[in-house]
């Protein structure tokens, strides 16, 4: 369940805090620290997906077929999002949801139900934040030109979401609250998902939002993941356990770091300069898509 690990992040973003509450972070120094973390950790952990199918189906992985497959996921995601942006925007929140349902759940995963649960956690996380920063989302969503809503049509939609997402959560932890023998293998999960979860919410809610979506994404996620993936391979908890793991994600990480750099660099040299956010957001959209496919697959035994 990775207790120990959460525990210290969950330090560290109350540290996060504290900086920011001493020395108050100016933008430029959030978005520093958000583009380090994201090139350090970010990036590296959805890097593995080739490793991870080699590992989990041995000898029958095939590694030209995986990267086809691959790339015509991310091609076929990326024509999506040119003819239909606000389906495209659609997908990439339901599985987002998924994805980060998955990684913050600290629940049993057998059947549909139990997955079904994180899921909803998860998508009532992502509209909460959404909502929450709305001025920011505006951003990315204004630009979809083809997109039926406006700037007051999606204000006035984060704000009937926004109050429903943390009612929403509420009901969701006293539902399961009645159930937890199903959800949980131990009632003490239970009160750390609570935990976990009103400390996460207490952070997006209180902090500014690049600094909130480094420390969520940038280490919370992005660590949890590798963890994962860690286990998974079989490697030690330690500096070299790590470091082994950061070095195996390397090449595939630079490929992505050189392609985020390139998009930066025909943005800022175009006319209109920007819509960086919203080229970097549908580039890290369409990498979302198969690194779920493959990530999903990994199972970690609960304690």
């Amino acid at each position: 369940m990775q207790i120990k690990l959460r525990l210290y992040l969950i330090l560290f973003a109350f540290f996060l805090f504290l900086i920011n509450t001493v020395f108050v972070l100016n933008n430029g120094t959030q978005i520093s620290f958000l583009i380090a973390v994201l090139i350090l950790f970010g990036v590296p952990h959805g890097a593995l997906d080739l490793y991870i199918d080699q590992h989990l189906h041995k000898a029958a992985s095939n590694q030209k077929i995986f990267l086809l497959k691959y790339i015509a996921n991310i091609i076929a995601y990326a024509v999506v999002w040119y003819f239909f942006p606000v389906a495209a925007l659609i997908i990439f929140i339901l599985i987002t949801a998924y994805h980060f349902g998955e990684i913050d759940w600290l629940g049993k995963t057998d059947n549909a139900v139990q997955k079904m649960a994180y899921s909803v956690i998860g998508l009532l996380w992502i509209l909460l934040l959404l909502s929450k920063n709305i001025n920011f989302a505006l951003q990315i969503f204004i630009r979809m030109e083809r997109s039926a809503f406006n700037e007051s049509q999606w204000t006035a939609l984060a704000g009937k979401i926004y109050p429903i997402t943390l009612i929403g959560l509420v009901l969701v932890y006293i539902i399961l609250f009645f159930f937890k023998a199903y959800f949980f293998s131990k009632n003490k999960y239970y009160y750390y998902l609570i935990l976990q979860q009103a400390i996460l919410i207490g952070f997006a809610l209180y902090m500014p939002l690049w600094l909130c979506f480094a420390f969520y994404f940038g280490f919370w996620h992005s660590l949890l993941s590798f963890d994962k993936i860690r286990i998974t391979f079989g490697m030690p908890n330690d500096f070299i356990g790590w470091k082994n793991l950061l070095v195996k994600a390397a090449p595939f990480s630079l490929m992505a770091w050189f392609g985020f750099l390139y998009i930066t660099f025909l943005t800022l040299n175009s006319k209109d300069a920007s819509g960086i956010f919203t080229l970097l957001f549908i580039s890290l959209s369409v990498l979302a898509l198969p690194h779920l496919q493959i990530f999903t697959k990994i199972k970690l035994k609960p304690d």
